[in-house]
């Protein structure tokens, strides 16, 4: 009977029949073409454990689109069955080689809906939506998704582990000495070598939100950063802790204000401690532009009795990161922050501006590359002493320049189940009319990141 009702399914797909009589006389093979379209057709009917079958056979094809294509209808099969991380492994090995496949970022993106997987389906479904060959009903499918999985989200959770060769951990200018002219002659003091290191450097962090309502809740945030060095003068830990309201704009955003404290503890000491408040906004402008803004204060409170004395303070923030998706495997951002500083003592506090630029972009050969490039000018608030190049003392604002560049490479082949790993290099330097606070530093990590 199953075999009958396989051969008129394939009479009206107008392909070639195979006739099984009863004594087996006759028999035509399927191609490989003709044989995913069987296979389709028994998925939509629900003959899933033939249709795998089918699949695995197909496997074995020399034909790489073959493959793919029995890669993909063995995802929906794990999709009908409700084995969503198994649909997720299927469409995830199509999207390493093939990342401009939007029909499979779209179906990855429902199975991590159905997986409770919100963010990594959102991710996906931006850059699905950017994708200008989509038809109108498609869109509109993907939006309410996006949307969806706005409303759905509950929890968001992520941990790093680097290993991190850097070449100044005590920003040294690289100069060899100090001079300044005085009565009784020259008089120098030797300036600090470039520390280099190789640290260790892991992370874990996350979001849970609490529903109170179908459009309000309760945003928590909480995340851990430590940096480990041989030598512990250099080690840096940070505790961040936060919670506040959280409204969701139907179709559109949400905003988030969340009073928050961060501990650091440096070079084996507790460091300060800052609470303050941030408040942040999401909003979908178009299909390709995302708005992140939002701005926070806080305040600055030391635990040595001397920097307190000197550098407590409060801190303002705001900024402004528009993203715009170039196509479905790419995107770019720029962004703005200001940011203003009081101290105690004014000289050391300042006001800066941040200008940002960026890129994510899946390449061929199963390889990532994420980059971003910061400029930062600072102007402190009142002039102080500096000890100038040749030897002179001067009293002026110092004002300093900083550039960054950060590059992040990963190769989607590599990926292991939730294992991410991947190789970045950043490059700092700053430029200061004050010579003391002059610098340059870089840094190679690789890293592994864990998506849970």
């Amino acid at each position: 009977m199953f075999k009958n009702i396989i051969c008129f399914l394939i009479i009206l797909l107008s392909l070639p029949v195979c006739a099984a009589t009863k004594d087996n006389a006759k028999r035509v093979e399927l191609n490989d073409s003709q044989a995913l379209s069987v296979a389709h057709v028994m998925i939509n009917a629900g003959d899933l454990d033939k249709a795998t079958d089918l699949l695995n056979d197909i496997l074995q094809s020399k034909d790489v689109n073959a493959r793919t294509g029995a890669l993909f209808e063995l995802g929906r099969v794990a999709m009908a069955r409700g084995d969503y991380s198994t649909a997720i492994k299927y469409f995830l090995t199509i999207l390493k080689y093939h990342p401009g496949a939007t029909a499979v970022r779209i179906e990855l993106a429902k199975a991590y809906l159905s997986d409770g997987e919100y963010s990594s389906a959102d991710f996906n479904l931006r850059l699905a939506l950017a994708d200008k060959n989509l038809p109108d009903e498609v869109q509109e499918q993907i939006k309410q998704m996006i949307n969806y999985a706005r409303y759905k989200k509950d929890w968001n959770l992520y941990a790093g582990f680097s290993i991190v060769p850097d070449s100044n951990l005590n920003y040294a200018t690289g100069r060899r000495e100090e001079c300044i002219n005085t009565m009784f002659g020259v008089l120098c003091r030797e300036l600090e070598d470039k520390s280099t290191g190789i640290g260790v450097q892991y992370s874990l962090g996350g979001d849970y939100y609490i529903k109170m309502t179908d459009h309000f809740g309760i945003k928590t945030s909480a995340s851990l950063y430590a940096l480990d060095f041989p030598n512990s003068t250099f080690d840096d830990y940070m505790l961040y802790m936060a919670a506040g309201p959280r409204y969701i704009i139907d179709k559109l955003g949400e905003i988030s204000v969340q009073p928050f404290t961060q501990l650091r503890w440096y070079g084996g000491k507790y460091y300060n401690t800052v609470p303050g408040v941030r408040t942040d906004i999401d909003i979908d402008l178009t299909k390709r532009i995302h708005l992140s803004l939002g701005g926070s204060y806080s305040r600055d409170i030391y635990h040595n009795d001397n920097l307190d004395n000197m550098l407590r303070g409060n801190e303002y923030s705001t900024y402004i990161q528009p993203r715009y998706y170039i196509n479905n495997k790419s995107f770019a951002f720029v962004g703005l922050t200001y940011t203003t500083s009081t101290a105690k003592l004014k000289s050391y506090g300042n006001d800066s501006i941040d200008y940002s630029i960026g890129y994510f972009g899946e390449l061929p050969l199963t390889l990532s590359l994420y980059t971003r490039f910061d400029l930062t000018q600072t102007k402190y608030n009142d002039s102080q002493y500096f000890i100038m190049d040749d030897y002179t003392t001067k009293q002026f604002t110092r004002k300093d320049i900083g550039y960054r560049l950060y590059l992040r490479l990963s190769s989607r082949y590599l990926e292991y189940k939730r294992l991410y790993p991947s190789i970045s290099y950043t490059y700092t330097k700053r430029d200061s009319n004050a010579p003391a606070y002059d610098f340059d530093k870089y840094r190679f990590q690789i890293e592994i990141n864990y998506r849970f």
